[in-house]
């Protein structure tokens, strides 16, 4: 295959045309003047962005109408959106409110005013052109003016006959190594062929460093639908099955979202083409051209460049062209553990001023700029010491990437000194546990570390628990849910099924650590029962602190507390005579609770009670450390207790006799089988 591409065509939608002149309403005193009307490509049948500019007779104010009207001989497409226009004020970019096509007539609704004597620059794209050569008419008014202003634009021979130079492909940057979204086509497919559902269509790109591993299917589309299928075969080709939607057209139009992670070649040039390639035809772009990379790398200053330290970060950068408000950036850190889960907005700022709609994901900070940002190529980033950034674990040469604009920027390397040596410590005895086992449960969370091996540093430095997949990880984690050796924690965020623990005290190397979460904080027990790993680890060290399973049971298990006067089955709670205790470490229980949790029979006086389960009969007497089990006498170890009028029996003497197994963490108990 060849490499190519073209500019691309929307599906034609519009079927009926304007065939007769709007009626005119009475000249006004004043009208505005049309300076220039242009497209990108003037050939017959082409679709194409048209551009025109104008100068305003009178003010626009906010929900005033901007009117394009193209002769009956040009396709309009009918459901053009927001994103296919575009409407400038001296070079500033206007809001739009709505867009909305009447036969030929594009009706443009403004959200902002536009002062009388603007130079106003609309572009619209999805046009196309008539099959037949001439000079036509572009007319504009708005609502208000009474009467339209025309231009005449000539249009000619298409290319799309050639061979070479079938169609455009449209980036949306041409600098090097930028991330851009692209379109290729539309082009008219070879006499008698049609796309057919299921077939493939092949793509080959310029060079071998366009194309990411894969492309989600979301972020492809063939004449206006969601791909089928796509593939990347190899490093400079993509193989794309046609969907249903475009069955039985005679043309193509690709679309990939800037999200499908295409980069342009990192090397300039002016013959970049695109190959596409369908029922054994190929199809070759026009010739693409690529300049220099998008700016010199920007500088990074940092408040503390330790390995491990908290520290703000700032950035200087000269950019390719004028940012404006509320455009979106990207700020991508060397790796994860640099970035906290949350980061407000108070705690970064561009150019002095607050951004907004900030979130995180993993490495990756997005935000945008303020509305009453000025227009400016020169920026300074600013996230705060406040903001929680920490640097790399290791001592090194990093760098760091902003996205802007659909233009990528590199910043220049930056050192990071020093590492904290992590002591030995030995975690073979750390503990990990539920406070309920049952499933679907909320449950509270219990963690014993013996020792860490370097230091965290309170409100800095953090403790991560990672629920395996099936636990529900609420997004919002309160933090006086969570106590860190005692001491509410500093904060807890949520990363996915990770928890982030801040203490709010200094944890010196090899202190143990205790960690109590209470079952208010919003975790949930898987719903299928079975052995779960949950593991630990701190910001401060490589690789996995230590994992403990936890048995997680079907829901009809029997939940209950040391000195809580019920159980929970169900989850529903019922209500105990007495309150379980512990006597030498052995384990109290009334003796209703066999009856009320377990289903057994019982029958109890003030001096002896009988638990039978299935063939299996126990006797007990109060004061009495003898069981008696089918007529044998087996030695308890502590003797039967009267509690609330009513004897208490061991709790794992009968379980073991009944088949019943116990989960306890720290004074929670599950009973099960």
């Amino acid at each position: 295959m060849n490499k190519s591409a073209k500019k691309g065509i929307s599906v034609l939608l519009a079927t009926t045309v304007l065939t007769s002149p709007l009626v005119m309403e009475p000249k006004a005193a004043q009208a505005l003047s049309l300076e220039e009307v242009s497209a990108d490509d003037t050939g017959v049948e082409e679709e194409t962005e048209y551009t025109i500019e104008f100068e305003t007779a009178k003010d626009l104010a906010s929900g005033d109408l901007i009117y394009v009207r193209f002769p009956s001989d040009f396709l309009v497409d009918k459901k053009l959106k927001k994103s296919d226009v575009s409407v400038e004020d001296d070079g500033d970019k206007v809001t739009i409110d709505s867009v909305s096509v009447n036969k030929n007539v594009v009706e443009i609704e403004v959200g902002e005013r536009i002062k009388k004597g603007s130079v106003v620059t609309v572009t619209i794209d999805n046009i196309t052109n008539p099959e037949d050569k001439g000079s036509y008419s572009i007319e504009v008014k708005t609502s208000t003016e009474s009467t339209y202003k025309s231009k005449k634009i000539t249009i000619g021979k298409s290319s799309s006959s050639s061979s070479k130079g079938d169609f455009e492909a449209s980036h949306t940057s041409k600098n090097a190594k930028d991330s851009i979204s692209l379109t290729l086509g539309k082009f008219t497919l070879a006499s008698k062929s049609k796309l057919k559902e299921g077939k493939y269509i092949y793509v080959d790109f310029p060079t071998k460093d366009m194309l990411p591993k894969s492309i989600s299917k979301s972020d492809v589309k063939v004449n206006g639908y969601k791909a089928e299928y796509v593939s990347v075969l190899d490093s400079d080709s993509i193989r794309i099955e046609v969907p249903g939607g475009a069955d039985g057209d005679n043309y193509i139009k690709l679309e990939f979202s800037s999200s499908a992670g295409i980069v342009n070649p990192s090397t300039p040039g002016n013959s970049y083409f695109y190959t596409v390639e369908y029922d054994n035809k190929e199809y070759q772009s026009k010739d693409v051209e690529i300049t220099g990379a998008s700016s010199t790398p920007f500088s990074v200053s940092l408040s503390d460049n330790t390995a491990g330290a908290r520290s703000s970060y700032t950035f200087d950068m000269d950019l390719a062209s004028k940012l404006y408000s509320n455009t979106e950036i990207q700020i991508e850190f060397p790796n994860w553990e640099m970035v906290p889960p949350v980061i407000t907005n108070a705690n970064v700022t561009v150019n002095g001023d607050q951004v907004t709609g900030l979130s995180v994901n993993g490495n990756k900070v997005f935000f945008r700029t303020p509305s009453g940002f000025s227009s400016t190529n020169r920026l300074t980033i600013q996230f705060a010491y406040e903001g929680y950034l920490t640097n790399p674990k290791s001592s090194g040469t990093y760098t760091i990437t902003a996205k802007i604009d659909n233009k990528t920027y590199k910043s220049k390397d930056f050192q990071i000194i020093g590492v904290t040596a992590p002591v030995p410590v030995d975690n073979t005895q750390a503990t990990l546990g539920l406070t309920r086992a049952t499933a679907a449960t909320p449950a509270g969370l219990q963690v014993g570390i013996k020792g860490i091996g370097v230091p965290i540093v309170r409100n800095q430095g953090f403790i991560e628990v990672v629920f395996p997949a099936g636990f529900r990880v609420p997004a919002y984690v309160p933090a006086n849910t969570v106590t860190v050796n005692g001491v509410t924690a500093n904060y807890v965020g949520a990363r996915g099924q990770n928890l982030i623990i801040v203490p709010s005290t200094d944890i010196p190397a090899r202190a143990a650590v205790q960690i109590n979460m209470a079952e208010t904080a919003g975790i949930v027990n898987p719903a299928t029962p079975g052995v779960y790993s949950i593991g630990v680890y701190t910001s401060e060290e490589k690789g996995l602190l230590f994992a403990r399973p936890v048995n997680v049971v079907a829901l009809n298990g029997v939940s209950f507390k040391a000195n809580v006067a019920s159980f929970t089955k169900s989850g529903k709670t019922t209500a105990l005579a007495a309150a379980p205790y512990t006597v030498n470490g052995h384990t109290l229980i009334p003796t209703t609770f066999f009856r009320d949790a377990l289903g057994f029979s019982v029958s109890y006086t003030k001096t002896t009670a009988k638990v039978i389960n299935g063939n299996t009969v126990m006797q007990f007497k109060v004061g009495s450390n003898i069981m008696n089990v089918n007529g044998q006498n087996v030695t308890l170890p502590t003797a039967v207790q009267l509690k609330n009028n009513i004897p208490a029996l061991p709790l794992k003497a009968i379980a073991d006799r009944t088949g019943y197994k116990i989960i306890y963490v720290n004074g929670n108990y599950t009973v099960y089988k």
